[in-house]
């Protein structure tokens, strides 16, 4: 997995009290692509999707094989909304709000 990923950089953080490594997807391609297509998430692991200005995009786990919780934040990292996903769901997964940021993990 990491090789998918090599090419991302990273950042290290707390999320609700637990240690997580994030690859920051930061361009169109990377956030399409997002943690779709891959078996297995390792422990401790997720993904940072960072926008330069505020967005109201829909996500969706449809080519996602993997359960994942989707946290929405504003521009100072403050919790929007939080998501549990189920593998391969086609709901669209959209906040009622505006948003800057978005990990899944």
């Amino acid at each position: 997995m990491t090789k998918l990923f090599r090419d991302y950089k990273q950042i290290k953080t707390r999320i609700m009290g637990k240690r997580y490594t994030l690859w920051i997807s930061d361009t169109d391609r990377k956030r399409k692509l997002g943690l779709s297509g891959i078996k297995n998430l390792p422990k401790g692991t997720g993904m940072l999707f960072k926008y330069n200005k505020y967005v109201t995009n829909s996500f969706t786990m449809k080519n996602t094989s993997i359960p994942l919780t989707i946290i929405f934040l504003d521009e100072s990292m403050n919790v929007l909304e939080v998501f549990k996903c189920r593998p391969f769901s086609k709901k669209s997964i959209q906040p009622k709000n505006p948003y800057q940021y978005v990990i899944e993990i």
